[in-house]
């Protein structure tokens, strides 16, 4: 992913084709955002980001009230 947004990025500030070096970036955007891959690789992210969540927040529950019920409910 951050292969593709530095090609994006060195593209942009290095464009000297007008217009249409727009219009092939705006293609290229539309192609990388929706190819399954991407998708992939953002489905797989959040899914990291719940479990990560969920994690800290059973962390935090201990902390606050080891060993007891925890008056914190889930958020996943």
């Amino acid at each position: 992913m951050g292969a593709i947004v530095g090609v994006v990025v060195g593209y942009v500030l290095g464009t000297r084709a007008g217009e249409k070096g727009w219009e092939e970036l705006r293609d290229a955007w539309e192609t990388i955002s929706t190819s399954e891959e991407v998708r992939d690789l953002v489905s797989g992210g959040l899914s990291m980001a719940g479990d990560m969540v969920r994690r800290a927040s059973d962390l935090v529950n201990e902390r606050l009230n080891p060993g007891g019920e925890t008056p914190l409910r889930s958020a996943a």
